[in-house]
């Protein structure tokens, strides 16, 4: 196999045109991905890893569902191109084409077959007689699917299951509602009947406008993804269908809690007293980290560094999870409330299956103990505070959005001071520890 890495300021990525006779299916003309190291050996393993996640996905472009298995309407498509002509079908062209238009048209199919050009492709081609195909909307997801397993790439099964299983939700819902259609006949009143069904279940079942945003976006975006992969985008306007369809939304957004409430009730109090130890460490992690209760569930031993001069952990891809972003990969020192969690279980956390299962259990106990201030507040909201209390003592953006693990939108930090840089904030804000227990 060839290598297919470059390197560029000391990174290398893999980086493969999109070979000619896939230019059909996969409009881009390379595919570039970092393979986050400066050691050329690692980056040849992971480049291989990477080419075989990229040929898969060549593979199931070509062979998915209902895209013009034969090919003949997208050889239509790109020989009406060829010819300077839009495909439109035959019977578009009979009722709608201009006389100008026709007789364009015909002189070109005869030109082509005087010049020895293959009869049935052209009529195809110039007169609109391929039979277009009929991808459903069951089949759309899978389209979708199949064209999305490069933005899949390095995600463990737990996300690309949280990824895929609202957008399937979405379109078995949208279908429960207007029927298992060819994705060409989807209507602008089926688009309204599915507004209208979310309308419904938002006044009779308390659901939220911003899930059936949400479900809405996922129907446009899997039937326009379904569209271009079968060369049908000229067929239907995405755009115009799904057209002011968004629901209006509250600010319903997690709160967070106040830094006084954080360290009299939930840290100086007994509040916690009734959870489990583990629950309370990772409550405690949560305070003066602000890391996400997966990167907190999904900490090893070597990631928990007691040992260092400044002690810290580091989140960052593991045998254990993934990473949310490129940008999560982080190291964030230990103080106050997150260093006597450390401290406790300097191996982490591994009394529940999963983070979704721990966060469910600790909002649980929050609920039947009266410890959210209002419906909007949940472990997440400490995550909130977290980064609430570096602003309130105006901590450069760079230092918060290193803290955060999001994208910096400032200035770097010298690579041998940032750990330095870090614990010189998160120490202005560290909670009092002494009245902690495990």
């Amino acid at each position: 196999m060839a290598e297919y890495l470059i390197e560029r300021n000391g990174y290398y990525y893999y980086f493969r045109r999109v070979p000619a006779h896939l230019a059909p299916y996969d409009s881009r003309k390379h595919v570039k991905i970092s393979l986050k190291t400066r050691d050329r050996a690692l980056a040849r393993k992971r480049a291989v890893v990477h080419n075989e996640t990229v040929e898969h996905y060549w593979r199931d472009l070509v062979t998915a569902p209902g895209v013009d298995p034969d090919g003949r309407y997208r050889k239509a498509v790109q020989t009406a191109r060829l010819h300077g002509f839009v495909y439109r079908d035959i019977t578009d062209l009979s009722a709608n084409a201009d006389v100008g238009e026709l007789v364009d048209r015909l002189l070109a199919f005869r030109g082509g077959v005087d010049a020895g050009g293959d009869d049935e492709s052209l009529r195809d081609a110039l007169l609109g007689t391929a039979p277009e195909p009929k991808v459903s909307l069951e089949e759309a997801f899978d389209v979708f699917r199949s064209r999305s397993a490069d933005r899949l790439v390095g995600k463990s099964e737990n996300q690309i299951r949280k990824w895929e299983n609202p957008i399937r939700l979405a379109m078995m819902n949208f279908i429960e509602v207007v029927g298992n259609k060819p994705i060409t006949e989807v209507t602008r009143k089926d688009v309204l009947a599915f507004q209208s069904w979310w309308i419904n279940r938002i006044e009779n079942e308390g659901r939220k406008a911003q899930t059936a945003n949400t479900h809405i976006r996922h129907v446009r975006d899997v039937i326009d993804e379904a569209l271009i992969a079968s060369d049908l985008e000229s067929a239907v306007d995405v755009q115009a269908l799904f057209a002011r369809v968004k629901l209006r939304t509250q600010d319903d957004s997690r709160k967070s809690f106040e830094a006084s409430y954080v360290q009299d009730v939930l840290l100086g109090g007994s509040a916690l007293a009734g959870m489990n130890p583990e629950s309370r460490a990772l409550v405690y992690f949560m305070a003066d980290t602000g890391a996400r209760v997966a990167e907190i569930f999904g900490l090893l031993q070597e990631d928990i560094r007691l040992d260092a001069e400044i002690p810290y952990i580091h989140i960052r891809k593991n045998e254990k999870r993934d990473l949310k972003t490129p940008h999560s990969d982080r190291q964030i020192p230990l103080v106050g409330a997150a260093l006597f969690a450390a401290q406790q279980f300097p191996g982490g956390l591994s009394r529940y299956s999963s983070a979704d299962s721990a966060s469910s259990q600790i909002n649980k106990y929050f609920r039947e103990n009266e410890l959210s201030p209002t419906p909007s507040h949940s472990l997440y909201s400490l995550r909130h505070t977290f980064k609430d209390r570096l602003r309130d003592v105006q901590a450069p953006e760079e230092v918060i959005d290193n803290l955060m693990g999001h994208k910096s939108r400032g200035p770097k930090y010298g690579r041998g001071h940032i750990l330095e840089t870090k614990l010189e904030w998160l120490d202005r804000i560290a909670f009092d520890p002494s009245a902690l227990a495990l």
